[in-house]
């Protein structure tokens, strides 16, 4: 067999990508096991979709919001 640099140019670049999706998969197979032991919304700790994100000020020289007309009714 004849190894050339474009050969192992693409094993490398093959080993690479293999070594990639690996830690990619692996990292998502961690976070599964962690996920058990808590932290999710479904084990009742009261603090999931509770708490209203703060208001923040923008400095925009406009801003979208409801209409005037909106508490109107139609005529």
């Amino acid at each position: 067999m004849n190894f050339d640099w474009q050969t192992v140019a693409v094993a490398l670049i093959v080993a690479g990508a293999f070594l990639y999706v690996a830690r990619r998969g692996l990292a998502r197979l961690r976070s599964f096991r962690m996920s058990k032991g808590g932290g999710s919304c479904a084990t009742g700790c009261g603090k999931c979709g509770d708490v209203d994100a703060p208001v923040r000020q923008t400095n925009a020289p406009v801003q979208i919001g409801e209409s005037r007309a909106a508490g109107r009714g139609r005529h």
